[in-house]
C-alpha cells in the first residue's frame, strides 16, 4: 500500500495583486495618494492651483518611484537591505563578530 499526495497548496501563498501591485505595495501608493491630495487641500487656500497640484503630487510620484526601484518583483525585505547596506555596508553579510549568548557569558563568571 503506497502513500498517496495530498494537495496541502502551502506554496500558493500569496500577497495578491491589484492593478497589477503587489500586496502590500498598493496601502503604500494609497496612503500618499490621500497624503498628497490633502496636501494640495491645504496650499490651495493661498497658493496657485498649479503649485498646490505640483506640490500634492510629490507624494505619490516618489512613493511610485520607490515602489518600481526598490520593493515590486524584488524578494522581501529587498529594500530595507539595500537601505541597510548603503548605510552601514553590511546589510547582506553576517556581523563581522558574533555577540555571545547572553546565558553563556553569566555562567561562565
Amino acid at each position: 500500500m503506497s502513500k498517496s499526495l495530498v494537495p496541502t497548496h502551502a506554496g500558493d501563498d500569496s500577497d495578491g495583486r491589484i492593478w497589477g501591485i503587489e500586496g502590500v505595495n498598493i496601502v503604500f501608493i494609497l496612503v500618499a495618494l490621500l497624503l498628497g491630495i490633502g496636501l494640495a487641500l491645504m496650499l490651495s487656500r493661498q497658493h496657485s492651483p498649479a503649485l498646490s497640484a505640483g506640490v500634492g503630487a510629490l507624494p505619490v510620484l516618489l512613493t511610485a518611484v520607490y515602489i518600481g526601484l526598490l520593493r515590486q518583483g524584488k524578494p522581501k525585505a529587498f529594500d530595507t537591505d539595500l537601505i541597510d547596506t548603503l548605510a552601514t555596508g553590511t546589510g547582506w553579510m553576517p556581523p563581522d563578530r558574533q555577540q555571545p549568548h547572553p546565558l553563556h557569558r553569566h555562567a561562565s563568571t
